[in-house]
């Protein structure tokens, strides 16, 4: 028991920030880009998961699913962070032709089918692409639903804990 304990505890995703955010003291615009590239749903690489979900459900086209329905739920991370962020004169921009000298890059790490997931989150500096911070959030599905409804609920979940851990680390602003 003891030892597996410390395998859990050594796998364990920490929510404790690694970098420092005091570089960032004069800063309230960021930019967001989201990161696909670690993503595994259910266990599964996205190619895995198509093909099963292709198997399992053959009258849906689990690729167009994937990349038109399931993946556009993300920005309901932003917006959900935005709500929050913005009474604290913090704003995240995605999708926007002006770069600001900072990006938050979200990375969804794992997504189950209930829309649980696991979140990083890389504040990086533009000019030298260096990184600044990064952190991870948890985001909580949801239970009844569409597949898509329920990635929307982990997305929104996600979202908050981003901006509560923003708004925790970040110079206060007045």
């Amino acid at each position: 028991m003891v030892m597996t304990f410390g395998v859990l505890t050594a796998n364990a995703v920490t929510n404790t920030p690694r970098g420092s955010f005091d570089e960032l003291s004069s800063v309230t615009k960021f930019n967001v880009e989201v990161d696909w590239s670690q993503l595994s749903i259910n266990g599964l690489t996205p190619e895995e998961w198509v093909r099963f979900r292709n198997a399992e459900q053959p009258q849906y086209d689990a690729e167009e699913e994937l990349e038109r329905e399931l993946k556009m739920r993300w920005v309901e991370m932003i917006t959900e962070a935005n709500d929050k962020l913005n009474k604290k004169h913090y704003y995240l921009f995605a999708d926007d032709e002006y770069i600001y000298d900072y990006t938050l890059v979200v990375q969804p790490i794992h997504i189950d089918k209930k829309g649980n997931q696991l979140v990083l989150c890389i504040i990086k500096h533009e000019a030298d692409d260096r990184e600044v911070v990064r952190f991870s959030v948890n985001g909580r599905g949801g239970v009844f639903g569409t597949m898509s409804n329920l990635w929307g609920d982990g997305f929104r979940s996600s979202g908050k804990a981003m901006a509560k851990m923003l708004i925790k680390y970040l110079p206060k602003k007045k």
